[in-house]
């Protein structure tokens, strides 16, 4: 079966089509929160945040709305509430909890652990959907004790709450998050706790955690929010996060994720779309730079209002698409590190009038009061860069390279300004498109090779944009196999250095568009 050409990204904003309660308002009826229409193309799998009913699990002890806490918790005498279930399980066992609305008075506290190998879970029974409802009044609905571990959280909506939905105080360690729905609050999801970000967290940092699966929406300032940190070993896999700070108009503090501390991170297969902040915001209070092990790959990050993709302190940023944001697509390097831009697609940025300021599509070790001159290590292959000028001109909008910059670059594709693609402060200026061309680029950097400056043609432009390359895209087989990765944006397989069955050579960009997918 050959790889579907199209990646219906429209410009309408995709949260409007929800079915959500607006902040502290609540859903009267108990009805399910439906997430977004994901924008994909055809035969690609539907977001679905809700537990599949062919999940095997085998149930210990069973709650339900109109069950009672005397009971023995079976199926025939379930429980009524979490807190009684906390207050009776043992490392192991499966919670399951029935469909319906749990009206909750005050903040449900999770002291229990599991242990090793012996996870304790709560989990929505199969094909249902327990609601939790906090009536607008309750602060943080689910909170997890400092020291809480070996927990699974999965099926849940929390709804009608005021602070956080879900708030994990430190200490916390090997805690699976999936197939959650979390609306409204402050944040959606909250990592530790501390009077002041720049110091560390009262309780202790959290690790090894998991969230995906799940949709986040419509929280006051950041969804999913790691303040002040440190997160260590978290993944971030397949969430939906939209319009966090919308109704407050947009701000640097209503992101979609955002970690404040800590590494390994990975965030990968996310769909992050109209927040009122950046899309993704990584270590922004890790001032000694280089964290390690941070990986942005396989994300949409669609019409956020400020950045799109922000690591302050190194990281690789591999196979996602960047467009519509109102400020830089990605700004990287302000702390010394390391970073890799490989096989991204980064166009369109900056060109809505209601959202957009004019900056550099990409700003990468700019000299800040933090860092006067950040060491950054860069290396930039197979992306393409494309359309980041918008209707307005005169301001910078193409690629920044700050002076503390060691740069290797080639197999790029560039098509945003004329008159100005590359700021390379190294060299006090700014190398135009034709100066791309001619080769000028290449013989004062001894970088360039194989680099384009044409149009990319995508499918189509601003406002129904869909960056998927037609079939004459000179992006096509133009990219280094050496740094390709093995699969792109949709997981379809890429050509890499040394597969001898491949004809193709690697296309530039987060789409693979002449790849076939598997039977």
């Amino acid at each position: 079966m050959m790889k579907c050409y199209t990646l219906c990204l429209l410009f309408s904003l995709t949260a409007s089509a929800c079915t959500l309660p607006g902040p502290g308002q609540e859903d009267s009826g108990g009805a399910s929160v439906e997430p977004a229409a994901q924008p994909g193309v055809g035969g690609e799998e539907a977001f679905q945040p809700v537990p599949s009913s062919d999940e095997v699990v085998t149930c210990t002890f069973f709650v339900t709305p109109e069950g009672r806490d005397g009971a023995n918790g079976s199926q025939s005498q379930p429980w009524k509430t979490f807190q009684h279930a906390l207050n009776t399980v043992a490392p192991g066992d499966t919670v399951c909890f029935r469909g319906g609305v749990y009206r909750v008075g005050d903040s449900i506290r999770i002291g229990v652990s599991g242990a090793v190998e012996n996870t304790t879970t709560f989990i929505a029974y199969p094909g249902e959907q327990p609601i939790f409802d906090g009536g607008g009044e309750v602060g943080g609905l689910i909170i997890f004790h400092p020291g809480a571990s070996f927990l699974r959280l999965s099926g849940f909506t929390l709804q009608n709450f005021t602070d956080w939905g879900l708030d994990l105080e430190g200490q916390n360690r090997y805690i699976q998050l999936d197939h959650l729905t979390v609306v409204g609050g402050e944040a959606g999801v909250h990592f530790t706790y501390g009077e002041n970000e720049l110091y560390p967290p009262e309780a202790g940092p959290v690790e090894h955690i998991t969230l995906e699966d799940s949709l986040i929406a419509h929280s006051e300032f950041t969804a999913v929010d790691c303040t002040p940190g440190p997160c260590n070993h978290m993944t971030f896999r397949r969430l939906e996060v939209f319009g966090s700070g919308i109704d407050k108009g947009g701000s640097f503090g209503a992101d979609g994720i955002a970690v404040s501390r800590g590494y390994p991170l990975l965030v990968e297969d996310c769909y992050i779309h109209d927040n009122g902040g950046d899309g993704i915001d990584l270590n922004s209070r890790d001032r000694e730079g280089f964290a390690t092990g941070v990986v942005v790959r396989r994300n949409r990050v669609i019409r956020n209002v400020q950045n799109g993709i922000k690591l302050w302190a190194g990281g690789r940023i591999e196979n996602n698409i960047v467009w519509g944001q109102g400020n830089s697509a990605l700004w990287l390097g302000t702390f010394h590190g390391q970073v890799e831009l490989i096989n991204n697609t980064v166009a369109y940025n900056m060109w809505d009038p209601a959202i957009s300021g004019r900056n550099w599509s990409v700003s990468i070790g700019y000299p800040e009061e933090i860092v006067a001159l950040p060491h950054v290590e860069v290396v930039m292959v197979n992306n393409i860069f494309a359309f980041n000028t918008g209707p307005q001109v005169g301001d910078p909008t193409g690629i920044y390279l700050g002076p503390g910059v060691t740069l290797t670059e080639h197999h790029n594709l560039y098509f945003s300004r004329g008159d100005g693609e590359i700021t390379l402060e190294a060299k006090d200026r700014e190398f135009t498109r034709e100066e791309l061309a001619g080769g000028v680029w290449s013989e004062q950097t001894r970088q360039g090779m194989q680099d384009l400056t044409q149009d990319p043609r995508f499918l189509s432009g601003w406002p129904s944009v869909d960056v998927s390359p037609d079939r004459e895209s000179p992006a096509i087989d133009a990219g280094s196999n050496e740094y390709c990765p093995a699969d792109d944006l949709f997981g379809h397989p890429r050509p890499v250095d040394g597969d001898m069955d491949r004809a193709e050579d690697c296309d530039l960009g987060a789409i693979e568009a002449r790849s076939e997918a598997a039977n």
